[in-house]
């Protein structure tokens, strides 16, 4: 996709004594190595800056463009004679929508009528960055600008909600919302891709009426450093303007939302409704009914609903559960919640061993993977339908030989630890329609303790 880097990794085992190598795109070399000597020869405009040639031949692309798809040959001249390998690389359009995916979050709030910048954080752009905005949980692309290609940016017309209110800063590339509005609130997420690297940053937007103020969640240190992570809380306009109660919790720890009835009736029709007001449990003619599909699947087999009160439990709730609920009675609102989740943190003393435990019941087919830090980098996996473990030595080779990972319920040990250990933990558990994230944070410190 545009933005990403790729690389071409011919397969070298049983080539020895290798004289020259040259990468071809088309007839000319964009890159060769003579001996120890890396050079890019016919280093055209369409690939400054981006080409980045290692010792054993691998040839990575950064920051492509369509104009980048093609045939990429390399020719491997060895004493025993010459070796032709061919790529074949297709690089698509940023698409329309795509998974907000799962990146640290930043909360900006404004009142309804004002603008709002959603800032990116770069001091200054360097003239080759790719930049795209999205916004909502399904990744709806909303602006786009190809600094390098000197084009104006480029705005979804064909969504109202922002026609003619969006401005992108050619300097910085943040995002400016002018003349907000509360169907703005929401996720956004800006990814911007240069020759020298990929910027990811999240945002989640409060547009409030007017007496209403959102909440936030922040603060947690990790390795001397304060991390945010910020957990913005969206209100959604409604006839029954009554504030919403703020519920605070833990990953895997249970979550009640308490309806404050003594004792529904039989004839009630009760019903919870999550972000979007989408309908996730009823109680009608004394029948509970969980509709565990709706919203990606996250609510599956963690909802219980008591058939007295109403008030409803979220079992081993993960981040994603973070987000508006009403409760109805008889199709009337009664009572509004946010509630927001965070991510457990750890204080590990240096040299001892961790567990991040999953705390879910793995199921044949999920596919598990554990990555650290805030570039995502892959350090365990369990592989779905085979059940194949496999760890990594992750940046730097820190991990390596420190890694134990469960495969029956997909927890991570990390053995021996030291300060190159501390950060964040991220867990990604992909099963059949549904994807669910945990977050750990671990903390080097003079005692062991969870929180």
């Amino acid at each position: 996709m545009e933005g990403d880097s790729v690389t071409l990794n011919p397969d070298f085992t049983k080539i020895q004594e290798i004289i020259l190598i040259l990468w071809r795109f088309g007839d000319p070399v964009i890159a060769q190595i003579d001996g120890k000597v890396t050079s890019y020869p016919s280093y055209t405009d369409i690939f400054s800056g981006r080409l980045q040639l290692d010792q054993t031949g691998f040839l990575t692309i950064n920051n492509m463009r369509i104009k980048h798809s093609g045939l990429y040959t390399i020719e491997v001249i060895q004493r025993a004679g010459t070796l032709n390998m061919k790529f074949t690389v297709t690089v698509y359009e940023s698409p329309s929508a795509v998974d907000a995916g799962v990146t640290d979050m930043k909360l900006v709030s404004v009142k309804e009528g004002d603008p709002v910048i959603l800032q990116t954080g770069v001091p200054q752009l360097t003239g080759d960055e790719l930049i795209v905005w999205r916004f909502g949980d399904e990744g709806k692309l909303i602006a786009k600008h190809d600094i390098e290609a000197k084009s104006s940016p480029l705005y979804d017309e064909t969504d109202e909600r922002f026609r003619d209110r969006l401005k992108l800063n050619d300097q910085t590339g943040s995002l400016t919302i002018t003349n907000t509005r509360t169907t703005d609130s929401g996720h956004y997420k800006v990814k911007i891709s240069s020759n020298k690297q990929t910027l990811y940053q999240k945002y989640i937007v409060t547009v409030s009426e007017p007496g209403l103020s959102p909440a936030a969640v922040a603060g947690i240190v990790v390795a001397g450093i304060v991390v945010l992570l910020v957990i913005g809380l969206i209100y959604h306009r409604q006839t029954n303007a009554e504030k919403a109660e703020t519920v605070s919790g833990v990953e895997g720890e249970d979550v009640e939302l308490k309806t404050g009835v003594t004792k529904i009736q039989t004839s009630d029709l009760i019903e919870w409704k999550g972000n979007k007001d989408n309908l996730i449990a009823q109680i009608k003619e004394g029948t509970i009914t969980s509709y565990e599909d709706v919203l990606y699947g996250i609510f599956r087999n963690r909802l219980k609903l008591d058939m007295n009160t109403g008030s409803l439990t979220i079992t081993n709730p993960r981040i994603e559960h973070t987000g508006p609920y009403t409760f109805l009675i008889n199709e009337k609102c009664k009572k509004r919640f946010i509630v927001y989740i965070k991510g457990k943190t750890l204080t590990v003393k240096e040299n001892d061993s961790d567990t991040l435990e999953t705390k879910t019941e793995i199921q044949t087919g999920d596919e598990i993977r554990w990555m650290f830090g805030d570039k995502d980098a892959l350090i365990a996996e369990i592989k779905g339908e085979t059940r194949e473990v496999t760890t990594y030595d992750g940046p730097d080779g820190r991990f390596r030989d420190r890694l134990e990972l469960d495969k029956t319920n997909g927890s991570l040990t990390i053995k021996n630890i030291t300060a190159d250990h501390a950060g964040i933990y991220k867990l990604l558990i992909l099963s059949s329609g549904s994807t669910l994230c945990s977050k750990f944070f671990i903390y080097i410190g003079e005692s062991k303790a969870s929180e």
